[in-house]
């Protein structure tokens, strides 16, 4: 017997000055050519722009149009991708995978740890300070890493960085979506009404989605699930340090060592789901270590979570994803993530997230936030 738990939420991906009839011209594809990336039109096979360095082929496209497209191939890139301006969409294929090219001369941003100035992060796709930046990620970000006594340097997947002079959140509005694979974890810093349907991962990362210094961003489905039958995982989420009225729908963890891990942050979460006995549920307390933020410290924090359910019997899990087939599926479709638990006697649990997206202007319906 299955059980599903179905959520749908509609998005659309251009501003609403975009006439329903111009998002090609809006759009732009990139794909591998030969030794080269090149950047198309939909439905239009003229070059616009081509480069050995697939980094600067992507950034071209986010400077030039709304909606940037990476299609299935393997793109070594020399540097992180940098979002230029607000307002743009980035989605990554399915069969698209991003790896760092290692000799190439890397950006990097500074982390607070017990040893300062040791690590260098290098964010692969960087949103520092634009507003409502939509980023789709159906692919794959391979990590890099290299460390020796004096420094380490490693890459992050994606991060949105809001962070400013004035210490307060310098990034409004947006959109993060991640159905694809990477095995670090994902960033919000110093942001507000960033929208995050689903970060569902299989990789075992520290935390599938990490917050510092948010406030009023809308989480729907943030999974981490064990990569091998009858594993463990870290945390779900963590909200490290100073973030203010977040709320999710549900978090998903399988034998975590914390599914969430509240340190001086206020969040209200509907429903938290144990996949086998958790090592510990929540994680909490007013102290917190900050690696990026530039928020005051507040020193409180609350956490109230609805509903928990702890799958005593659960003998596997998997994910399963449904992501559009691109090209083809555009301008309009749906995304759905489903966490299936087996239980014993060969039951069914699903646990369902579901988004609409729509490259056009008008939404094609109306959703939840």
């Amino acid at each position: 017997m299955s059980r599903f738990f179905p959520l749908l939420t509609v998005f659309t991906l251009s501003t609403t000055s975009l006439v329903r009839a111009e998002w090609r011209q809006d759009t732009v594809f990139i794909q591998r050519k030969d030794d080269t990336t090149v950047a198309r039109h939909p439905g239009n096979d003229a070059i616009l722009f081509s480069h050995a360095d697939p980094q600067l082929a992507i950034e071209w496209g986010l400077r030039n149009v709304t909606n940037t497209v990476v299609l299935g191939g393997t793109y070594t890139v020399s540097d992180r991708i940098d979002i230029p301006r607000p307002g743009v969409t980035l989605i990554i294929d399915r069969e698209a995978i991003l790896r760092l090219n290692p000799e190439g001369r890397h950006t990097t941003i500074d982390f607070r740890s017990r040893n300062p100035g040791y690590w260098q992060i290098l964010p692969m796709i960087y949103n520092k300070g634009h507003d409502d930046v939509r980023v789709l990620l159906f692919g794959t970000i391979e990590k890099w890493k290299v460390e020796n006594e004096d420094n380490g340097k490693q890459t992050l997947p994606i991060m949105f960085d809001g962070r400013n002079e004035q210490g307060t959140c310098g990034l409004s509005g947006g959109l993060l979506m991640v159905t694809g694979h990477a095995t670090d974890s994902f960033w919000l810093v110093d942001a507000e009404r960033v929208r995050v349907p689903v970060v569902a991962l299989d990789t075992n990362p520290l935390a599938s989605l990490v917050l510092e210094g948010c406030e009023d961003c809308h989480l729907g489905l943030i999974a981490s699930i064990a990569p091998e039958q009858g594993g463990n995982t870290e945390e779900t989420i963590d909200l490290n340090s100073r973030n203010i009225d977040i709320t999710i729908e549900r978090l998903v963890g399988e034998r975590s060592q914390e599914i969430i891990d509240c340190n001086e942050s206020h969040v209200v979460v509907q429903d938290v789901v144990s996949i086998g006995r958790p090592r510990k549920m929540f994680g909490r307390g007013p102290a917190s270590g900050p690696r990026y933020t530039d928020r005051r410290p507040f020193g409180s924090r609350s956490l109230d979570v609805r509903n928990t359910s702890i799958l005593h019997d659960a003998m596997s899990s998997r994910l399963v994803h449904e992501v559009p087939e691109l090209p083809g599926a555009l301008p309009s479709f749906t995304v759905q993530t489903t966490v299936e638990v087996t239980l014993r006697n060969n039951r069914r649990k699903h646990y369902q997230r579901s988004a609409h997206f729509d490259l056009r202007g008008k939404p094609a319906g109306r959703g939840g936030r």
